[in-house]
């Protein structure tokens, strides 16, 4: 809980799913299905937490943890709470939480058009170390690397 910002983590749960799916639609051009997002719920080495922020579900962040490494799948934040931190804030969150778990080392792949995202990581201190041809159908994603 960060009581400066009202904002609490939570772990995924089946009753978030709704809100998650109408946050992933507008987030992304090729959202995530319920069924994936159930199948989170199942896989142990799945990190995902969705983000309250004064009460609603804003956004969540979420990862898998593969031996030492944290690979981030899905960080997204509705657009009404955009601009505040809470992207920011949500990925602290969650590469500690893997770091705690045994992470010596987070990736994640962005779009390449994706230039907000691309910010948000760098400013994290991801820095990019590759290029993903196609990686989301029709465009390419740079693959980014953060040393934890």
């Amino acid at each position: 809980m960060n009581g400066a910002l009202n904002l609490e983590f939570l772990p995924l749960k089946r009753e978030y799913i709704s809100e998650i799916l109408e946050i992933e639609k507008v987030s992304f051009p090729e959202p995530w299905t319920r069924e994936m997002f159930e199948r989170e719920l199942s896989l142990p080495l799945s990190r995902f937490f969705v983000l309250k922020f004064e009460n609603k579900i804003a956004g969540y962040a979420a990862g898998w943890l593969i031996l030492d490494e944290a690979h981030i799948t899905n960080i997204a934040v509705h657009p009404d709470y955009r601009n505040k931190g809470l992207g920011s804030k949500a990925l602290e969150f969650l590469v500690e939480d893997m770091c705690i778990k045994g992470a010596r080392k987070a990736l994640l792949e962005v779009r390449e058009s994706n230039t907000v995202a691309q910010k948000l990581y760098k400013s994290a201190g991801f820095k990019a170390v590759g290029f993903r041809e196609k990686y989301y159908r029709n465009e390419g994603a740079i693959l980014m690397e953060k040393n934890l």
